[in-house]
């Protein structure tokens, strides 16, 4: 399998990598001028039996998106997963940032789903798996602008399913709930260090959870036994939010 894997330097996209590395498998790890955190991600998934490659590219820059499927394509599996965590409060909201987050989090997403799900039609199978949010259902503590890009997001999945399900092609979206990881706590400097303690105490299963929680939920959305789930929101976050 050929699998390509946006935002996987660090946290949810390294997790993901690592978990599906497997011998005779190619994974595909986009980043964004971090070359030496992704390179530490392709160690890991080559000792794993993995090749593994990395593709640098501005998702804001729907050129360099375009770019970026035909450097990686052709593809099995496209895992989106990169996003860019918009905190910006609606008052002081701007419509740059507004534009560039949806650029990443939405039309690049779409993009790449266009490019390279002609191919996965075309040889009739394959896996799509967009990363949300639960903040689409409870409307905080994020800004809106990510809030709303992650329920557009959720639109394109469902969309992209029913198009795409003739052709033996799934898309799922995944919500991993109140994990830290390291883009979410640089984020939180400046502001509400314990922004995630009420997000936990809300959970059904109340311990924090990890990137890794997310793998075997991720490994059962690619897999040939998945396919007839399609155009679901699967909640990974021990029960944070129901559907």
């Amino acid at each position: 399998m050929r699998i390509l894997i946006t935002g996987a330097r660090r946290g949810i996209g390294a997790a993901i990598a690592a978990g599906l590395a497997s011998p005779g498998d190619t994974l595909l790890l986009h980043h964004l001028g971090a070359a030496a955190e992704a390179s530490g991600v392709a160690a890991l998934c080559r000792d794993r039996g993995a090749a593994a490659s990395l593709l640098e590219a501005d998702l804001t820059d729907p050129v360099a998106v375009r770019s970026l499927a035909a450097e990686a394509g052709p593809v099995d599996i496209l895992i989106n997963n990169a996003a860019r965590a918009s905190n910006i409060n609606f008052p002081d909201l701007s419509y740059d940032e507004w534009s560039q987050t949806f650029a990443v989090n939405v039309t690049a997403p779409m993009l790449l789903a266009q490019a390279l799900s002609e191919g996965m039609a075309a040889r009739g199978w394959g896996r799509i798996v967009n990363v949300v949010s639960p903040t689409v259902v409870m409307g905080g503590p994020s800004g809106p602008a990510y809030v709303s890009s992650k329920a557009a997001l959720i639109g394109l999945t469902r969309s992209l399913a029913h198009a795409l399900g003739p052709h033996g092609v799934t898309v799922n979206a995944l919500s991993p709930g109140a994990i830290r990881t390291e883009g979410e706590a640089e984020l939180a400097k400046g502001h509400d260090q314990e922004a995630h303690s009420p997000l936990l105490a809300r959970q059904a299963v109340p311990r924090p959870i990890v990137p890794e929680d997310l793998v075997e939920t991720v490994r059962l959305l690619v897999s040939d036994g998945s396919a007839a789930l399609t155009g679901q929101v699967i909640e990974v976050g021990g029960g944070l939010v129901f559907r």
